[in-house]
């Protein structure tokens, strides 16, 4: 299964509620937290908290040098 297509999956969708649940602030800036950003791929489908981190917007936007408005895309 593709990255993307893991993304949709309910498990991950679980997963990534409960880490938002657990750090409702953005873990570098202190900000609201609405994404989780993998730290490493290695355990995907099977991650722990190590594995990820809960960002802001604006910090996963610069972990990833990204520019993008949707922020369903993460």
């Amino acid at each position: 299964m593709n990255y993307r297509s893991y993304l949709k999956t309910d498990h991950w969708r679980e997963f990534r509620r409960m880490i938002l649940d657990e750090n409702p602030y953005c873990e570098r800036c202190g900000e609201i937290a609405t994404q989780v950003h993998h730290i490493t791929y290695e355990n995907l489908g099977n991650e722990t908290d190590a594995d990820v981190e809960a960002l802001c917007v604006k910090c996963h936007k610069e972990e990833h040098f990204l520019d993008f408005d949707d922020e369903a895309e993460f």
